[in-house]
């Protein structure tokens, strides 16, 4: 898959400190995947671990032709709400 991060997404993933091996982990293997097709974006959630914690990965997407560009993304603990 070829993927294409954001200068806004680059940002936050290093205000987060989400390494691009969770990020590719996640792209791999999600746990769950929305799609909004009126706007051809996509979320891709990813539950995972982090200091012994169960947290998800939020992954906002945007596909164009054969390439998937990283919009956003945002870690939390707060899975019920968001999974």
């Amino acid at each position: 898959m070829i993927y294409r991060i954001r200068p806004h997404a680059e940002k936050r993933m290093k205000e987060r400190t989400i390494s691009k091996i969770l990020l590719e982990e996640a792209l791999r293997k999600p746990t769950k995947i929305m799609y909004d097709t009126g706007r051809n974006r996509t979320l891709i959630k990813k539950l995972y671990y982090k200091d012994s914690k169960e947290r998800l990965l939020l992954i906002a997407c945007e596909q164009t032709g054969n390439v998937l560009y990283i919009i956003t993304v945002i870690d939390t603990s707060k899975i019920k709400k968001y999974l």
